[in-house]
């Protein structure tokens, strides 16, 4: 049993919380229980995450990314497979989901990658994975990528194209260049002529798409598509504080970009950190990725405090439309019948953001002094998991599938 103020269909109640087996049994105010302060809100869901570990355990493991993503307020990550290896065949995937079975202390799930090696035979491997797994979609689909095995291209694309939900990181290969700082070597044309290529094909999901036009094309289709927070809090302007460490895919956009993107966040469908972490060493070199999954919903709780975005828009984009667009049908809401997954915050504690008291491995983050609220309770079915840091992550099984079929 749980009492306070909380996030309850659109609007703030004061009531209580009945748990059952881990699920919420009645919403009510003649409901007692433990007196919780502060607001209580659906725990988050980040879509879009890259815990790293295998061959490069160094810069982030599942352990540590699912921690990090615990004391953001998140119930539930899912992975993508761009790992070394990548996860482009049913062994991997089910080594992978072994380790988080293991080691997460979040709820888990993991794409699959299409690649050169698998595109044959992809629907062979949806199939021997969703009959163990809850699969969210293949990919993210790199259109371009350093790594050439993990490059795709629009026939590819268009071999697949309704088999599965598919995830499209859209850049156009032809306008990509190297060099650093990369935001004037990757254009954003790339972007936008890459998501009117792939439309022509079929309807995908959009990863981090970070302008405006982009979004005005997609928005008007029955494509879905995400926003990442450092497309909408940073710009090409903080160059000059970010230094060598300014490398992001897609870039950093001008401030026109980001601010349209602010001003216009209730037309964003998901907001995803696209959690990318990488060490100082790798970041000086010009890898590029920001890490991000602890900070999200701690800043954008700030923003909506101080009115610059809206509770529920924030709500929906972070919680909600994740778990309805990708098949989390347990997940998202304060409901009855969903998992008790709450987190709650005190919106008096608002605290400066330091790369020293986050959890990632990466040890370091480009929100450096920003302003957030961070959560003084999570709670994962019904099991308060953060003072106690409890392990009680698990993976998604294909008992919670949204019931697509290959």
């Amino acid at each position: 049993m749980l009492e306070g103020k909380i996030f309850y269909k659109g609007s703030f109640i004061e009531a209580g919380i009945e748990i059952d087996n881990g699920r919420i049994k009645r919403i009510g105010k003649l409901v007692k229980g433990k007196k919780v302060q502060g607001i209580i809100l659906p725990a988050g869901i980040d879509v879009h995450v890259h815990f790293r570990d295998f061959e490069e355990k160094r810069k982030e493991t599942i352990e540590t990314g699912s921690l990090s993503a615990l004391h953001g307020g998140i119930c539930l990550v899912v992975d993508q497979p761009n790992t070394k290896p990548p996860v482009d065949n049913e062994d991997i995937y089910f080594k992978r989901m072994e380790i988080a079975e293991r080691k997460s202390y979040v709820d888990y799930s993991l794409n699959l990658a299409l690649t050169k090696n698998n595109a044959d035979r992809i629907e062979d491997v949806l199939r021997r994975i969703s009959a163990r797994y809850h699969l969210p979609a293949i990919g993210e689909v790199f259109l371009e990528n350093k790594n050439k095995k993990l490059e795709v291209g629009y026939e590819e694309l268009s071999k697949v194209k309704g088999i599965w939900r598919i995830s499209v990181h859209a850049e156009d290969p032809s306008l990509v260049k190297s060099g650093f700082p990369n935001f004037l070597y990757r254009p954003k044309e790339a972007e936008i002529i890459a998501v009117r290529k792939c439309l022509d094909i079929s309807n995908f999901h959009f990863c981090h798409l970070s302008t405006r036009e982009a979004v005005e094309i997609v928005e008007k289709t029955a494509s879905s598509f995400e926003v990442a927070p450092h497309h909408i809090l940073l710009s090409t302007r903080d160059f000059e504080r970010l230094g060598n460490l300014v490398n992001v895919n897609p870039p950093l956009r001008d401030k026109g970009d980001a601010e349209w993107l602010l001003k216009n966040f209730s037309r964003i469908k998901i907001l995803t950190s696209d959690h990318a972490p990488h060490t100082i060493e790798d970041k000086e070199s010009g890898s590029p990725g920001f890490p991000g999954v602890e900070t999200m919903y701690p800043i954008f709780l700030r923003l909506a405090k101080l009115g610059i975005i809206d509770l529920r828009d924030l709500v929906e984009k972070i919680a909600r439309n994740p778990a309805k667009l990708f098949g989390f049908s347990d997940y998202g809401e304060i409901e009855v019948g969903k998992f008790a997954n709450f987190a709650v915050f005190d919106l008096k504690d608002v605290r400066k953001i330091k790369a020293e008291d986050l959890h990632s491995k990466c040890s370091w983050t480009p929100y450096e002094g920003f302003e957030a609220i961070f959560p003084k309770m999570v709670f994962i079915r019904g099991e308060e998991v953060l003072e106690s840091r409890t392990r009680i992550g698990r993976t998604i099984s294909s008992h919670f599938s949204s019931g697509k079929e290959i």
